[in-house]
């Protein structure tokens, strides 16, 4: 016998009925289905409904996750446009995996849960891909290679010029009698006086092209009694030096380092317009990967695109 099926009306008015407790003969005289095609019907829509709302938890559930999983990816790539950034000092110049690593091992996305630096690394490193699956069709990631290849040769150079700035401190703490003697005189490290020296010019040389002042046709860097005195180590003033003993030294120095700085950029012209062009390639990489990584770019891109940790 072919299964009776119930029209919307009759379906609805058999679930009404039910729900108020009706029993199924009464239903059947209500409605005029038989009891045992009002029966069935009522148990597969309750079966319906039950899916229904299955679906409808998993979704919330799941939308609730993608959300989540949006957020991370955001949060990640305004983490990881921060960092790219170039230190302030050259003393701070690790290789560009190490300072990516630096990041990856930050706690990014649990801020309120301390993590292993392990679990935290592998965590973010997870998420890293997530961002580049969602994005690799609209952002160039061979940017961040360029970025890693040449901050890298920034931390190459700086390496090449850190014993070329000691050896001309060296030979101009030689001429200049007065600061030599001073520094003799005032500490017994003169090796950590160059050392200093050398470090003071090559900062001075970095921050000048950081700051965009540094022109490689005619190289100049101004070399400030101001970063001298803030720069000084207190291993240099070992003993008391009268304030005005100490401000004529620390001008002596701060000459001293800008005859360094002029005659490191004559006799090393090739390797500071490198540094030069390097922080440049940097620069252009960063730009490039904030503009891609804006937060307003990536909303849609991620909504539209899908990766391997994507609930929904």
């Amino acid at each position: 016998m072919k299964k009776r099926e119930l029209s919307p009306i009759e379906l609805k008015k058999v679930v009404e009925l039910r729900q108020l407790g009706a029993k199924w003969t009464e239903i059947q005289q209500e409605t005029k289905v038989e009891r045992r095609a009002a029966k069935r019907a009522y148990e597969e829509w309750e079966r319906d409904k039950k899916m229904r709302e299955q679906e409808a938890a998993r979704f919330r559930v799941a939308a609730e996750a993608f959300h989540e999983h949006l957020n991370d990816l955001i949060r990640l790539a305004e983490a990881l446009i921060n960092h790219l950034d170039t230190p302030r000092w050259l003393d701070d110049l690790g290789t560009s995996e190490q300072h990516l690593l630096n990041l990856f091992q930050t706690n990014i996305l649990e801020a309120d849960r301390q993590r292993q630096i392990r679990s935290t690394e592998r965590l973010n490193l997870m998420i890293f891909k997530s961002l580049q699956d969602h994005t690799h069709e609209k952002v160039r990631w061979e940017a961040l290679d360029e970025w890693k290849k040449a901050w890298d040769s920034c931390r190459s150079i700086s390496n090449k010029l850190r014993p070329e700035a000691q050896e001309v401190v060296a030979a101009v703490l030689n001429e200049e009698n007065d600061v030599l003697e001073t520094i003799k005189k005032q500490t017994e490290e003169e090796h950590a006086a160059v050392k200093w020296m050398a470090r003071t010019v090559l900062d001075a040389i970095w921050q000048t092209i950081l700051d965009g002042k540094f022109n490689p046709k005619c190289p100049e860097v101004a070399i400030s009694y101001n970063l001298v005195e803030r720069q000084l180590p207190y291993t240099l003033i070992s003993k008391e030096v009268p304030r005005f003993l100490l401000k004529e030294w620390n001008e002596g120095l701060t000459n001293a380092c800008q005859n360094v700085a002029k005659i490191l950029l004559r006799d090393q012209r090739a390797l500071v317009k490198q540094l030069y062009d390097e922080v440049r390639t940097v620069r252009k990489a960063i730009d490039e990967l904030v503009e891609m990584l804006n937060k307003h770019r990536l909303y849609p891109l991620i909504l539209y695109t899908h990766c391997e940790l994507c609930p929904i």
